[in-house]
C-alpha cells in the first residue's frame, strides 16, 4: 500500500493533487530528520515517476516530547542514552544514527574532541521548540515546514540545545516568523501557545503515539518511524491495523497504521 496517491484513482487523475500530511515529531529525535528527508525524497521520486500529476503536500508538524523529564538545563545526550539503554547499546545507537544521517548528507555534530565521545551533543527540554513551531503553524503556516527542518538540522548538525532561546530566536527571524530578534525572544519568554502545545501532548498520547516520527496521511493512513523512500512511495507493509485511541472516539479512530517491513526506530533520544 502506498501512502502517496495512487495515480489510477479519481482524486489523483487530475493534474493537481493536494495531500495533507501531519507529522508528530520532536526535534531531538534523529529519526524525525531522517524520516522527513526520506518523505521529501519520496515526494520528488513520485513526481519524477508521475510527471503528469502535480503533487502538492501540505505538511504540518505537531508536538510530542520524547523525553518530558528533560529540563531547560542542557545535559549530555550520550549520558541520557547511556542511562536509558546502557553504555554499549548507547554507543551502537549513536554510531547507527550517525551513519544514517551521513547517508542523507547531514554531518552529525561532534561536540567532543575525544573520538570515543565524538557524537556527544547537548540536549534539553524541547517545549520551546514546540511552542515556536505551533505559533508558526497558527500564524504563518506556509513557513512552518522550512522552520521545522532548519530546527531539526541545527540540532543534529550544529548541536544547539533545544532550550537555547538565542538560537531559536535567530532561526525564527531567519524564517520571518518574527520581524526582529527582540520580538522572537519576547515570545519565547512568554507563554503564548503553551496551553495548545500541552493539549497536543495529551492528544498524541491519547491516540497511542509512543514514538516519533509519526506520519498521518489525509487523516486516513498512519506510518510510524523513518520508513525509507521506497516505503513511502509504495509501502509494502507487513500489516495494517486500526489506530485505536485510548478513550473516546476521535477523527483518527479509523486511521490505518502502516508498519513498514524495514526497521525504522522511533525512540532513541
Amino acid at each position: 500500500m502506498s501512502v502517496l496517491p495512487h495515480t489510477n484513482n479519481a482524486v489523483a487523475s487530475s493534474s493537481k493533487v493536494r495531500m495533507k500530511i501531519d507529522v508528530t515529531s520532536d526535534v531531538i529525535s534523529p529519526f524525525c530528520l531522517i524520516g522527513m528527508k526520506q518523505l521529501q525524497a519520496a515526494v520528488e521520486k513520485f513526481r519524477a515517476l508521475h510527471p503528469s500529476v502535480c503533487l502538492e503536500p501540505t505538511i504540518r508538524f505537531l508536538p510530542f516530547e520524547l523525553n518530558p523529564g528533560l529540563s531547560e538545563v542542557p545535559v549530555s545526550r550520550r549520558l541520557v542514552l547511556e542511562k536509558k539503554f546502557g553504555k554499549e547499546r548507547a554507543t551502537a545507537i549513536i554510531a547507527m544514527v550517525d551513519e544514517k544521517l551521513r547517508a542523507l548528507g547531514v554531518e552529525p555534530h561532534r561536540g567532543n574532541p575525544d573520538p570515543l565521545r565524538a557524537s556527544d551533543t547537548l540536549t534539553s527540554s524541547t517545549h520551546l521548540v514546540h511552542r515556536l513551531q505551533t505559533y508558526t503553524l497558527l500564524h504563518h503556516p506556509d513557513l512552518q515546514l522550512a522552520l521545522a527542518m532548519d530546527l531539526l538540522t541545527a540540532y543534529h548538525q550544529s548541536g544547539f540545545p533545544p532550550s537555547d532561546r538565542q538560537t531559536l530566536a535567530d532561526i525564527a527571524v531567519k524564517h520571518r516568523v518574527f520581524p526582529s530578534r527582540d520580538d522572537a525572544l519576547r515570545f519565547l519568554e512568554g507563554d503564548e501557545c503553551d496551553a495548545a502545545v500541552r493539549r497536543a501532548y495529551v492528544i498524541s498520547h491519547t491516540l497511542g503515539v509512543t514514538g516519533v516520527p509519526f506520519f498521518v496521511f489525509q487523516d486516513q493512513y498512519a506510518a510510524r518511524g523513518a520508513m525509507g523512500v521506497d516505503e513511502f512511495v509504495s509501502s509494502d507493509a507487513d500489516e495494517t491495523h486500526t489506530l485505536s485511541p485510548r478513550g473516546n472516539p476521535n477523527p483518527l479512530s479509523k486511521t490505518r497504521l502502516i508498519t513498514p517491513s524495514s526497521e525504522a526506530g522511533t525512540n532513541t533520544s
